[in-house]
């Protein structure tokens, strides 16, 4: 482990103090306002988040500027009405134009009183009349509308949080910038080497965010989440065309929790064999068969598939498929496996996680969530929106600044009470394939990502793009690396599909993008057999490698 670590400081209370107090002034002066309108707000919520950015960036051995940025922004909530039916109710109309529901600005990043309070002023101010505006619109809307199917109220009442969690300063010195730029520039070199490789290079972003959430319930939180990302990439072209990247990184809540010199060393050499063994690999054609999804593989898979579709508001939302609406209590995936969201949970064996927090983006404490018990639907994550059989928040309604909020996934968990060894799960994935009559099988090593649609104006599939296939083969064959395709499916025929589990988990950390905007999650997940998975044609560039030969071995 190098010497240099960062030294936590506490930032004196009442300079910490002065945004909170700030945004409480304007807060109470608000709704003394709107409270009194002849059709008054009932709920208001102000979120501030002050951000801070750090990244150290090299390419092929040469730095970039570091950048360094500051913002903040103020999120706004007003809702008018009452809590069976307020300004958010959805516009079942598409042929006229709604008002906002969700408002924001940017802040100053000086605790200037005057400043700030001015322009809070004017969006609590713009927030009222439009929200006032829409809600007139759907009540005209609604009277000559068919009942909704879910009538459950457009919003919940929570218990005031108070809690002032301390902040610290996260900033690199000069001595640790001087460290990882230096640090990253030489093992950027050693990435970069070969002709081969089209650009490659390593990162590290450091972030914290102060948030400030408060409403007018009582709720004042003081909150901060401190997260750093290497991260290692590289890129190539096959002689097909085909772009090959691949991504390594290690998320961590301190910078202690990096990797060491020997750690990133090792993340360089695996990415370049790993990106010149794909480069060389056979393009495998489109199948159906039995599968190994290791645990990243698998969490992805179940992000996907399932953690989407147990998200609160998709249940109530007619433009939803709203598959696991009517399921509660029904059997949705095999009897011996279980899963659950839990966003209090920092680490798991050992590994920082993303999707850990302490209060959710409307100031609900982030709760353990039992989904699926035994196989069987028992919950949904949820936001203050309520659905059909869930009145209450659970404490999972997140987004991005700017957007509105809306149920999130935090940190999925999914586990297995029959477990068998990974081995003894190839020997079943080899067996299956005997069964089937099939050629081979495939494993997925790991997966960058994926994307999958759940609305009604769609076909409900999953999408994940794998990065390490292997074919596998029922005789004693060795397995084959191949490239070039995407898993697909749909979710309810996959869910009956899983056979097994190992008795070993991995963590997949990750950014998720929805419709409130990109939230860090996690997803845990053990290996797993599939009986069967399809595979189609991954999307392939038709360029020619570079004409002109790269300028490598230049100083």
């Amino acid at each position: 482990m190098f010497g240099l670590i960062l030294l936590f400081v506490g930032i004196p209370t009442a300079k910490a103090d002065n945004l909170m107090r700030i945004a409480q002034e304007e807060l109470n002066r608000t709704q003394k306002f709107l409270f009194a309108q002849e059709e008054p707000a009932y709920w208001v919520g102000l979120n501030i988040s002050d951000s801070f950015e750090e990244i150290i960036r090299v390419e092929d051995g040469g730095a970039f500027p570091i950048e360094d940025s500051h913002q903040r922004y103020a999120d706004i909530d007003v809702r008018v009405g009452d809590i069976s039916f307020d300004n958010t109710h959805p516009l079942r109309d598409s042929s006229l134009f709604g008002e906002d529901v969700h408002f924001g600005t940017w802040l100053p990043i000086e605790d200037k009183q005057q400043a700030i309070q001015s322009i809070l002023w004017q969006e609590f101010d713009r927030a009222y009349r439009h929200s006032l505006r829409r809600l007139t619109k759907l009540r005209s809307n609604d009277a000559i509308k068919v009942e909704m199917e879910d009538k459950s109220a457009d919003f919940s009442l929570y218990p005031a949080q108070k809690e002032l969690l301390p902040l610290h300063d996260h900033h690199l010195t000069p001595e640790q910038r001087q460290y990882w730029t230096r640090e990253l520039k030489n093992h950027s070199i050693d990435l970069a080497e070969g002709v081969e490789i089209l650009s490659s290079g390593l990162r590290l972003h450091v972030e914290r965010v102060d948030s400030y959430i408060l409403n007018t319930e009582g709720t004042r939180i003081r909150n901060q989440r401190i997260h750093y990302r290497l991260s290692v990439y590289a890129r190539t072209k096959a002689d097909d065309g085909m772009d090959i990247q691949v991504y390594d990184y290690v998320d961590a809540h301190s910078l202690d929790r990096l990797p060491t010199t020997e750690k990133i060393a090792s993340m360089v050499q695996k990415s370049r064999e790993k990106l010149f063994a794909l480069r060389a690999a056979p393009v495998v054609e489109p199948y159906v068969g039995p599968a190994i999804l290791r645990g990243r593989a698998a969490a992805v898979f179940f992000h996907e598939i399932l953690g989407h579709r147990i998200e609160g508001h998709r249940q109530k939302d007619e433009q939803e498929g709203q598959t696991l609406a009517g399921k509660v209590g029904e059997e949705i995936v095999p009897t011996f496996i279980s899963i659950s969201d839990n966003p209090s949970l920092s680490q798991w064996n050992d590994v920082d996680l993303n999707g850990y927090y302490r209060y959710d983006d409307e100031g609900s404490k982030g709760q353990d969530v039992s989904i699926v018990e035994d196989g069987i639907l028992k919950a949904f994550v949820m936001s203050r929106a309520p659905i059909e059989g869930f009145s209450q928040s659970n404490g999972h309604g997140r987004r991005e600044p700017g957007e509105a909020v809306v149920a999130r996934q935090g940190n999925l968990i999914i586990s297995a009470s029959t477990t068998v060894s990974y081995e003894e799960l190839r020997q079943s994935l080899k067996k299956e394939i005997q069964e089937q009559g099939k050629p081979f099988g495939l494993i997925f090593d790991d997966i960058s990502g994926g994307f999958t649609f759940t609305g009604r104006n769609s076909p409900n599939s999953y999408s994940v793009q794998p990065v390490t296939v292997w074919k596998v083969y029922a005789q004693e064959r060795p397995d084959e690396l191949v490239r070039g395709v995407d898993l697909i499916g749909t979710p309810l025929l996959t869910f009956g599909r899983i056979m097994q589990a190992s008795n070993s988990t991995q963590v997949f950390n990750g950014i998720c993008g929805a419709e409130s905007g990109y939230v860090p999650v996690s997803a845990i997940a053990p290996d797993m057999l599939i009986k069967e998975v399809e595979v189609q044609r991954k999307e392939k560039d038709v360029d020619l490698p570079p004409i002109i030969e790269a300028p490598r071995g230049v100083q």
